[in-house]
Parts: structure tokens; sequence; C-alpha cells
């Protein structure tokens, strides 16, 4: 299992609250947020639900339906007046790539997409001498190429000073083993983001970031193995801000910011929302 999967709980569970208050600089847009039925993905939508955004919250399985209607309960119930809407889509396939970019445009008012996160992301481990073509196509769909496409098929809806960020993970630089592919699709991330930042900044005026988190008590953390856990826990020990594993709520406020018209001169960046790992 991956420091930093994505898609589930967090350690409070899927009602993940952020309790600090938050500006209301985001009312009228509208976003999507891949895989945010859980975890950093569920923090994410609520975090810009809370700074007034409409919110596309995406899941992939049957069994996330209840977590993801609860995520966009709480966005319609949080008093800023932002709507969210449920879809269950595939992100690595052309119809669900189309179904979430409909139903942003379903919630805007101007039929436009602000804000686009891709936090759905596909986690694994294996020896470089037991990968399988199978194993590299699942990891790499849902993090390189469902990114890709999906945000193709957003662009044109997208108006000047909208924001797109990825979610990458501390394993992109760090030479874990085992994560031959993990890595190096989460290390593509960081390289969307300066590659698109480039084509889609003077020509588009979209701004492209990347957000780079070490571990986090998400339930799929908390369900790997003792094993990878006991061997991580010298890793979380030593986490200079603190030391302990991050929460969603340590990322979330960054992908906020980013959102936001206060984050307009940064682009093609990747912040570390790791406690320091990578500097110690």
């Amino acid at each position: 299992m991956s420091p930093a999967a994505n898609g589930s709980n967090g350690s409070n569970g899927h009602g993940v609250a952020v309790p600090t208050p938050k500006p209301l600089d985001l009312v009228g847009k509208t976003a999507i947020v891949t895989g945010s039925a859980r975890g950093i993905g569920a923090a994410c939508a609520l975090e810009l639900g809370q700074r007034g955004a409409n919110v596309v919250v995406n899941y992939t399985s049957a069994k996330s339906k209840g977590p993801a209607d609860k995520i966009a309960s709480q966005i319609t119930s949080n008093g800023t007046g932002a709507k969210a809407i449920t879809v269950q889509a595939d992100v690595v396939a052309n119809e669900g790539q189309q179904a979430l970019v409909d139903a942003a445009l379903s919630l805007s008012s101007s039929k436009s997409i602000n804000i686009l996160v891709h936090n759905a992301g596909h986690g694994d481990d294996c020896y470089l001498t037991d990968v399988t073509e199978d194993f590299y196509r699942i990891q790499t769909d849902i993090n390189m190429k469902a990114p890709i496409f999906l945000t193709q098929k957003a662009l044109p809806h997208m108006p000047r000073s909208s924001r797109i960020v990825l979610i990458s993970s501390c394993s992109a630089r760090m030479g874990v083993p085992q994560q031959t592919v993990y890595a190096a699709s989460k290390a593509a991330t960081e390289a969307f983001a300066r590659v698109w930042a480039t084509e889609l900044g003077q020509s588009r005026g979209i701004t492209v970031n990347c957000v780079n988190p070490g571990p986090v008590a998400t339930d799929m953390y908390y369900a790997s193995s003792q094993e990878f856990l006991d061997e991580l826990k010298p890793l979380v020990d030593s986490t200079p801000a603190e030391g302990r594993v991050g929460e969603v709520g340590d990322v979330a406020p960054i992908v906020g910011f980013l959102c936001s018209e206060e984050s307009r001169w940064v682009t093609g960046s990747t912040v570390s929302a790791n406690g320091g790992l990578l500097f110690h």
C-alpha cells in the first residue's frame, strides 16, 4: 500500500470537517474533484464547498455511493449556497470523463468549469522483477491517462482564471522499494503541472499546480499490512513538522488556496504537503 493513497476515508470518517472559518472566495465557481467520496478527495470537495464553490463529487464503486451522498449533503447544507451533485463515473473511461464534465456544466449558471482537482488515484506495490503489464496498466491508467483526457474534455469549458490541481505523492521523490510504477506515475503528475502551466498559462489564463502529500491517515492507510505500517513508523516519527501521520485537513486547505484568486501567481509548482519529509 502506497504512503499517500488518495481514495480513502479520513481518520475521522467520511464526514470530514475542516474546523477553521473559510473565506467565501469561490462563490459562483464550479469544481470537479475526482475520487471525492473519501479521504483527501472528500476533504478537498468539502474545502471548496465551504469556500462557496459548487462541487461535482465523484465516486466509482456502488459501495461509495453512501459516503459520496453524505459529502454532497454537507456541501449543500454548509450555509454558503453551494450546490453539489454526485456522479458515479470511471475517470479512466471516455464516458466517465464526459459524465463529470456534463455534471459540472449542469451545476454552473455560466456553463463553466472553473476548478479541476485530479485526486483519484491507485497505489499498489510490486518489486520490479514481478511487474506485469496489467499491474502497470491499472496504475498508469488512473494516475496518468485519466488526468490527461479529463483535462482535455474540460478545457473548452474552462474560462480564464480557472485552476487545475493534481494530487501527487511523496513517493514520487523518495525511491521507496516496490514502487516502480506508482512512483513514476505520481512523478508524472508533477511533470503535468509544469508542462500544462506553460501550455495553458498565457494562452488560456489557467494555472496548474500539484500537491505532494506524505503519509495521510485514511482508511486505506490503516488497511495496510502491519508490516507496512511498522516499516513506515520511523519515517512518520521523523517528520520535521511534527512526529505524526498527516491528516486530510493538512492537505485540503492547500488545495483550496491553489484554487483561489490569491494563488494567481503560483503555477507549475509542486507544493509539498508532507510535514517536511522530503527535506529530512
